[in-house]
């Protein structure tokens, strides 16, 4: 079970390990929209001196045209894979396994202005292979990421209907305050774009001021009905250089959630902080598993934790020197969800003596539920974390850049370090060269997931470019 968890996680990783050189991104696309018509954060941070308008609309040229536009990704991943390069049972020159992995896919959008104070605004994604089939029916490969409207009252009040992104937290790698997209941040892919929930969303700013004030109402669409639809408001405001923002969130069937963040500049460094609180928690836990047959296990849902609170946050600092193309990032992450390290250990000990035996007693039911339990159980389990991303372009000329990603989890000593160097010799094509490495502890969460202290190398040409 641990070599085909390691399996999806090296494959995913891999998958990801290209740093795409894209004339623009999902989340490019996604933040030049918010400009014209407004996000849920200020845009223009404290360190950029004070916005000349709170009103979103102010700088939207009124049109009737519709625009449409999108971005295109394309790329073709060999990677090699040794399983213990550190112990010298693999042999550099002889890699355990290797892969091809090719990725095709774009973003569709459309952006249509008929009057100055409505807009409506559709992403769609497309991604090869096109269909996939169930059954004897072929369903195609496209999601609709985004699709709202907005629109005003006299500039002063703003509306937003639809499914879109929400901009709670402010952490790069973690943001335990974004209690509200469907999609958690991706460590190795940090700056992709989330999909957001359906919601209703008012935006009242204070005129004058740089103080804003935001009321949601959100879907649940797989369940649409009064006991599974949220509530949710949220308050910005400028204090000095520094903006502060407090929300809370209500939902009828889980945990009620109340958050806080802040940004900053801090002489050269821009500083973010996020804390949230919860009256129970929306996740399941394990409470122990049983090493005889029939392995039971026992879980807590919600329910079982509303007269508990849990608290998580979240620090870190932003570098940039655009005179020297370096950009650097630290966070620190406590998880107040996760588990302490020695119920974790107890419980991942249990799990890995009951699922070879109900293994080879080809218990299908026993390794199902053990192998969902398990994958729940490591997954984000630990209580502190610490990422660091730095990355330099025009390290050699100007076509040359190099980054390097690292995550760890300090409390069971686990973790992934990913450095990549890329060339583009053309405006559109980027050949990518990147290392993995993956190490802890054999029941460390990283470790374990990819089955061991892995090392991979990949090598990526991508072709890109927005449209």
């Amino acid at each position: 079970m641990a070599a085909a968890l390691g399996a999806a996680l090296l494959f995913a990783v891999g998958l990801s390990s290209v740093p795409a050189q894209s004339q623009g991104s999902d989340s490019d696309i996604n933040a030049d929209e918010s400009s014209l018509f407004g996000g849920d954060e200020v845009v223009e941070s404290p360190a950029q001196g004070p916005k000349q308008s709170a009103d979103p609309l102010a700088s939207t040229v009124k049109t009737a045209q519709t625009r449409v536009g999108g971005t295109f990704e394309g790329d073709l991943t060999p990677t090699l894979l040794w399983n213990n390069l550190w112990d010298g049972t693999s042999s550099l020159l002889d890699p355990e396994t290797r892969s091809l992995a090719t990725t095709l896919k774009s973003t569709i959008f459309f952006d249509a202005r008929p009057k100055e104070d409505f807009r409506v605004y559709g992403s769609f994604k497309v991604a090869w292979p096109f269909s996939t089939t169930s059954g004897s029916v072929e369903i195609p490969n496209i999601k609709v990421f985004e699709l709202f409207a907005d629109f005003s009252y006299k500039d002063m009040i703003f509306f937003r209907f639809g499914k879109s992104t929400v901009k709670w937290g402010v952490g790069y790698f973690w943001s335990p305050a974004d209690v509200i997209n469907l999609e958690k941040i991706n460590v190795l892919d940090a700056e992709a774009q989330r999909e957001g929930p359906v919601n209703f969303r008012i935006h009242i700013p204070v005129l004058g001021t740089q103080n804003n004030f935001y009321f949601y109402t959100i879907l649940d669409s797989n369940s649409v009905k009064f006991e599974t639809t949220a509530l949710a408001a949220r308050a910005e405001f400028l204090l000095g250089t520094y903006e502060l923002g407090i929300g809370a969130y209500y939902r009828y069937d889980t945990a009620e959630r109340a958050m806080a963040t802040v940004t900053g500049p801090l002489g050269d460094f821009d500083v973010f902080g996020e804390a949230m609180v919860s009256r129970g928690s929306a996740n399941t836990f394990v409470e122990s598993i049983g090493t005889s047959s029939p392995y039971t296990i026992v879980s807590s849902k919600v329910a079982d934790h509303r007269d508990q609170y849990y608290f998580s946050a979240s620090a870190g600092a932003l570098y940039s020197s655009p005179k020297d193309y370096v950009t650097a990032i630290a966070q620190y992450y406590y998880n107040g969800e996760g588990y302490s390290q020695a119920t974790r250990s107890t419980l991942v000990a249990n799990a890995q003596i009951a699922l070879p035996a109900a293994t080879a007693g080809h218990n299908a039911t026993s390794i199902a539920e053990l192998s969902s339990a398990l994958a729940g159980l490591i997954y984000g389990s630990g209580q502190h974390y610490v990422g660091i991303s730095f990355s330099k372009s025009e390290l050699i000329g100007k076509y040359i850049s190099a980054s390097v990603i690292a995550v760890a989890n300090l409390s069971d000593g686990s973790g992934i370090v990913k450095p990549a160097i890329s060339w583009a010799p053309l405006d559109y094509l980027t050949l990518s060269l990147s290392p993995l490495f993956v190490f802890g502890p054999a029941d460390g969460e990283y470790a374990f997931l990819a089955g061991g202290d892995k090392v991979s190398l990949s090598l990526g040409i991508t072709v890109s470019g927005s449209f």
